[in-house]
């Protein structure tokens, strides 16, 4: 067999075979390098008797040290099985990798290594396959672990199939399978109370989508995107960058109290809608962001404004409503990204209500390039990660 790798790959080439895919992660599109300022990329891949076999979107980045280290997310995208290919396609990395003077390679494949859906879980073995397979061939993996914080991408998701036997499901399939805390604040519930849902992807949604994003971020204590990121992210992926809102028409709400018997809540909730009046008569609540790349639906960003009736649960049917959307543009799998492998913080517990199916991928593998160099580093670049950080959070509440 002869194989040829390739470096810059042609875009049409790329295209053309990860198109042909069912799946590929949005971080894996051409389109993703508009996205990642600050960072350099290239096309590659690995000719097999003259046929495409492996591709990767690598990001190249110089760190203020002036080292530079590779990342392919989510990548490499090809036939973990195909042992040969795999050693070629790493020999070729670490040469390219070399000369560009990176100290070391990362990845994070979506291998998946187990899956867990109503309790039951069920292993897969060609993920430890393919993980070993990796190891044998100069791959350091980074481990198992199942929080956020120690790998650049989550290791566990939680993915909802949008379909069923090959079939879209149903809104009502879908509702039945969701928790009854969320089924009771999605439909009637908050139809009656003026709420409605809207998606774009315009400058002016884009403006909105971060308004409702800061509350987040100033209840949480973390650090979101800026209305670049996103207006960065539409212009890659255009119609499949989607912003969707939970809005509540305040005169149809009013008009709901007068329907309903007058005690202390209502008398509360109208005095409430009133004061909202002054901005206008329509106030977002919530809202999200979803990338859609091949078969899979992606809900990267989401936010809600604590201040206006919280107690309505719009996040609960605004990701309904994206489901639906999704499901028509022809995906089977939506996205909840990033869950906590071990179940037991809040948002896993919000996520789980969805009834999705928890997938465990194989995590991080790093190949150093330059074995001295990449040791300092691993030492050096967590501490210098920490500082940036609080830095960046102290500079923000200080505005």
């Amino acid at each position: 067999m002869n194989y040829e790798f390739i470096v810059p790959m042609d875009s049409a080439e790329y295209r053309a075979f990860v198109e042909t895919l069912p799946h590929c992660n949005l971080m894996q599109k051409e389109a993703w390098a508009k996205v990642k300022s600050g960072w350099d990329s290239v096309l590659c891949g690995l000719r097999k008797d003259g046929v495409p076999v492996a591709v990767s979107h690598l990001l190249i980045r110089r760190l203020p040290t002036g080292q530079k280290l590779i990342y392919a997310p989510r990548g490499f995208m090809m036939d973990y099985s195909d042992t040969d290919t795999l050693r070629e396609f790493t020999q070729s990395i670490r040469a390219y990798a070399k000369s560009l003077g990176a100290y070391m390679v990362r990845i994070d494949p979506e291998i998946v290594l187990s899956r867990l859906y109503k309790g039951e879980k069920t292993e897969e073995e060609t993920g430890y396959r393919a993980l070993q397979s990796l190891q044998e061939n100069g791959w350091i993996h980074r481990g198992f672990a199942t929080d956020f914080h120690s790998y650049t991408q989550p290791r566990f998701n939680a993915e909802y199939s949008l379909t069923c036997d090959g079939q879209p499901r149903s809104d009502e399939d879908m509702l039945k399978g969701f928790d009854k805390k969320i089924r009771k604040f999605i439909g009637k519930y908050t139809e009656s109370r003026g709420i409605f849902f809207t998606r774009g992807n315009t400058e002016e949604d884009i403006k909105l989508f971060c308004e409702i994003s800061s509350h987040t971020e100033e209840r949480q204590h973390i650090l979101l995107r800026d209305p670049a990121y996103f207006q960065r992210m539409t212009e890659a992926f255009g119609d499949d960058c989607m912003f969707f809102f939970a809005k509540m028409d305040l005169r149809k709400f009013i008009a709901f109290l007068d329907s309903q018997p007058q005690d202390e809540q209502t008398a509360k909730d109208r005095a409430e809608a009133e004061k909202w009046l002054e901005f206008g008569d329509v106030i977002p609540m919530s809202a999200l962001q979803m990338v859609r790349s091949n078969d899979t639906a992606y809900l990267l960003y989401s936010g809600f404004d604590d201040r206006v009736f919280p107690r309505f649960r719009t996040t609960n049917q605004i990701r309904f409503e994206a489901m639906k959307y999704f499901r028509e543009q022809g995906c089977s799998v939506f996205s909840f990204m990033g869950i906590k492998g071990d179940l037991d913080d809040p948002l896993s517990d919000f996520k789980l209500k969805f009834n999705p199916t928890v997938v465990e991928y194989i995590g991080e593998l790093e190949y150093p390039v330059r074995p001295l160099l990449y040791r300092f580093m691993n030492r050096f670049l967590p501490f210098a990660k920490r500082i940036y950080i609080r830095t960046a959070l102290l500079l923000k509440g200080k505005k």
